[in-house]
């Protein structure tokens, strides 16, 4: 009789505590996870324990925090396999491959959402099956695998268009059954089904125009234009037709891409400008951002220098804002966990009250049960006790290591200001001295047109389109390092013939060679070919050849050479010209290295070029190495793997 007293006692007082738990802190995340905790230490049941695993998931989902989530989804998915629920298994292990995917682990999301659709694709779940495809495109485009990621996109695609065409048919038939039926009512179940149906083509249409943009984007980058341009025309129409604006704008703006890249220049900046137009108005700053920087490209192709610039500006504010945002996120979160700690300090005075209350009016019914109550009762405050000083020592912790991580990111966001005030302040420099020529001498041949001789407006034409080529030429290297900066340009690697691209690159200096009175030597012993992305390569080598002819004086010779080192080929360039001391080499590839030496003639430049190739090479995981010598010249190396 006893030990059913103790038994029944204690399940009353945990029933109690509980209960005031949730009444307490409703809406308290941390409260609602110790007690689920509390439940889980305490139930034997493997049903049960997973009921609570999934919540404590959702819950650790909600409130941001991925990493306990991925812990009690592991934790789920175990006990499944156990009990042998294989529906519930295959949506934890869907779930696990979403939160995989938030973490950035991309490996094991392919691995989790590979299992779930297999399952799904088993039992005939095709809604399910399409969603597990959508996310498993996202995984591999992210695993640098655009060829798999359109595999399943374009099963979901099918499976997408298939429901489609079943939720017309379904009206159909309903229809039809109207005609025979005259009880009347069949016009409510008409209505009811009709709303229904809205709204499942609405979710329906939706899904299928991220399904068409995703694709689009895939092939616009594998360069099927012809095919990308169909799927986005379907993506925007698709969105329309849902009222989904913000996948207009992005279809908008993807078929703008399309469109300068098959040459439509003006169609590509009227598409762009409707697509940032909706996302200015929505409010997508990323995506707005990402739009000014395509629309500064488009403008420089259609000759718009100052325009480009000045979309290029609001693309660099853009980006700083975002980063000040989230930086700002990261120190907000802290003091959230803080705050939450504080609060719950009172809600366990509020609790360890009411406790002492009930025990001391226990205490006059019954002295005995009293004692055993109060027993309990200090366990348990001492067990919340311990467990909240713990929690509060590490929540304290985190927020010392998050201020610590601020400073860090403090630190760093100042050191990018800084160099992009340098960066901004070389351009508006260089920019300066070209563009004064171009005013200068087209005002010039314009308000003397008719007193300058034939010869005269030669003259001013040549440094008119010298000047315009300078200023081309420094853009269009700007918006390039700008995109490589923001990881958007494309990589391309194949077999490439080096011969080839090293004559194609001469041939594009040769008359600035001539002009100086230069000799350009090409010293390859046969044909190499490499794995590189052309046209990277060919700027690169552009870029060389154009310095070395900068700084080599008149009667001297530029020479692109190659040979092979450990199964490598290693391209230099190398010229006899003014050549460079050590602390100058130190500060060459800097923004910040302050280096602009005039050429040999006086050209000038930013030193942009040079710092654009690293870039290139650094993506071919390969380096530029520059040797020289004052007064004796120069080489530049780098090297490529060997096909």
């Amino acid at each position: 009789m006893l030990t059913t007293v103790k038994k029944i006692s204690r399940i009353a007082l945990l029933s109690g505590f509980l209960a005031l738990s949730f009444s307490l802190g409703g809406s308290n995340a941390q409260q609602k996870a110790d007690s689920l905790k509390f439940l889980l230490e305490r139930s034997a049941d493997l049903n049960t324990r997973a009921s609570l695993l999934k919540q404590l998931s959702r819950l650790s989902f909600t409130e941001s925090d991925y990493n306990s989530a991925l812990i009690y989804l592991n934790e789920e998915l175990k006990i499944h396999e156990q009990t042998g629920d294989s529906a519930s298994w295959a949506n934890a292990e869907y779930s696990l491959a979403m939160v995989y995917s938030i973490v950035r682990n991309f490996d094991m999301a392919a691995k989790h959402g590979v299992a779930a659709k297999d399952f799904f694709e088993r039992n005939k779940m095709f809604p399910q099956v399409a969603n597990s495809c959508i996310n498993l495109g996202f995984i591999y485009n992210e695993l640098k695998q655009p060829d798999i990621a359109i595999e399943y996109y374009q099963r979901a695609m099918v499976i997408l268009e298939d429901q489609k065409t079943q939720q017309g048919m379904e009206a159909s038939y309903l229809n039809l059954g109207t005609l025979g039926d005259k009880t009347g009512d069949i016009d409510k179940a008409r209505k009811n089904f009709e709303e229904s149906q809205n709204l499942s083509r609405s979710i329906n249409n939706t899904a299928l125009a991220g399904v068409y943009s995703n694709l689009g984007n895939l092939y616009l980058n594998k360069g099927d234009f012809v095919k990308a341009e169909e799927l986005l025309d379907k993506a925007f129409i698709m969105a329309k037709e849902s009222g989904n604006e913000e996948s207009m704008a992005v279809a908008m703006i993807s078929l703008g891409s399309v469109y300068f890249k098959t040459g439509r220049k003006p169609e590509a900046y009227r598409a762009i400008e409707n697509g940032i137009a909706i996302s200015r108005r929505l409010g997508l700053r990323k995506i707005t951002m990402d739009a000014y920087a395509e629309l500064a490209r488009v403008s420089m192709s259609l000759n718009q220098p100052v325009l480009a610039y000045n979309f290029l500006e609001i693309y660099s504010k853009l980006k700083d804002s975002l980063y000040n945002e989230q930086l700002s996120m990261q120190s907000g979160n802290a003091m959230n966990r803080f705050e939450v700690g504080r609060q719950d300090l009172d809600s366990e005075r509020l609790l360890r009250e009411n406790l002492e209350q009930s025990l001391k009016l226990e205490r006059d019914q019954n002295a005995r049960v009293a004692l055993i109550l109060g027993f309990v009762v200090v366990i348990l405050l001492m067990g919340i006790f311990f467990k909240r000083y713990y929690v509060k020592a590490k929540a304290a912790n985190e927020l010392k290591e998050n201020n610590q991580l601020v400073e860090v990111e403090k630190a760093e966001l100042e050191q990018l200001i800084q160099t992009k005030d340098r960066f901004i302040s070389i351009i508006a420099h260089d920019l300066k001295n070209p563009f004064t020529s171009l005013l200068g001498f087209a005002d010039l041949a314009y308000t003397e047109f008719d007193e300058i001789t034939d010869q005269e407006k030669r003259s001013y034409l040549g440094i008119i389109r010298q000047s315009s080529q300078h200023i081309y030429a420094l853009l269009d290297n700007l918006l390039t390092w700008s995109r490589a900066q923001s990881g958007r340009i494309d990589f391309n690697p194949e077999p490439v013939n080096l011969h080839e691209v090293v004559d194609f690159s001469i041939d594009l200096v040769r008359t600035a060679a001539e002009n100086k009175q230069l000799a350009l030597f090409s010293d390859f012993a046969q044909d190499v070919v490499v794995r590189a992305d052309k046209n990277m390569l060919s700027t690169v080598l552009r870029n060389l050849l154009s310095n070395a002819i900068k700084f080599t004086p008149a009667g001297g010779s530029v020479t692109v050479s190659c040979r092979n080192h450990n199964g490598r080929a290693v391209l230099s360039v190398s010229d006899t010209g003014v050549g460079l001391d050590q602390d100058e080499l130190s500060r060459l590839f800097k923004i910040d290295g302050n280096l602009k030496n005039p050429g040999t003639n006086n050209e000038t430049g930013t030193g942009l070029g040079l710092i654009l190739c690293q870039e290139f090479m650094n993506i071919h995981k390969s380096k530029i190495i520059a040797e020289s010598t004052p007064g004796k010249g120069s080489v530049f190396s780098f090297s490529l793997d060997v096909v």
